[in-house]
């Protein structure tokens, strides 16, 4: 009987002693738990709420592109400002070189244009110096004639000429030939006719 009343009460001292041990135990992890560092999901967590306002503030700010250029894109579109210049110089050159081709082939047709004015001129010139001796050796031809001939003859015959060709044909004959004539031709047409062989 002592011995079965003994037994029971070292199971109950037992079952309060683990029971003791259980809460002490719970006690130590709940503290330790509550001690530990975050874990990795949780640091994780923070850090990216953390980087959160950083990668808006980012987003928000305007983006330098000169900044982020590297030397690489600096130094290609440098090259390609310069081929496009380049360019343009030769299409000036290009240009230039047409102009003066058309002006030196201009200066040559007007060169030409003077050569042949010169040329036309110079015909102009032996024509009337042809016709100027054909009239000449007319007139001397006449004065011979009419210097042959009577002076009352021609007097009268003058009278219906030019006065021109008249004057031309008294200044070709000698100062008598002239002189008889000229006195027995109408009075008008005489002085007329002296007045400009005065004025040669």
């Amino acid at each position: 009987m002592k011995a079965k009343k003994g037994s029971r009460v070292f199971s109950v001292a037992l079952c309060a002693l683990v029971t003791v041990l259980v809460i002490k135990l719970a006690v130590t992890v709940i503290g330790a738990l509550n001690s530990e560092p975050e874990t990795p999901g949780a640091v994780s967590e923070a850090i990216a709420k953390d980087d959160k306002p950083k990668a808006e503030a980012e987003e928000a700010a305007p983006v330098d592109t000169k900044a982020k250029t590297s030397p690489w894109t600096s130094a290609t579109e440098s090259q390609s400002a310069f081929q496009q210049k380049e360019i343009e110089i030769r299409k000036r050159e290009e240009r230039l070189k047409e102009k003066e081709e058309r002006l030196d082939k201009l200066e040559k047709e007007i060169e030409q244009k003077v050569k042949d004015l010169l040329a036309l001129q110079k015909e102009i010139q032996a024509v009337r110096v042809e016709k100027q001796e054909t009239q000449n050796a007319r007139v001397l031809n006449l004065a011979k004639i009419y210097g042959t001939m009577k002076p009352k003859e021609a007097a009268k015959l003058m009278e219906n000429l030019d006065d021109k060709l008249v004057m031309g044909i008294i200044a070709t004959m000698t100062p008598d030939e002239a002189a008889a004539i000229l006195s027995l031709m109408e009075v008008k047409k005489a002085a007329k006719i002296s007045e400009a062989l005065s004025a040669r």
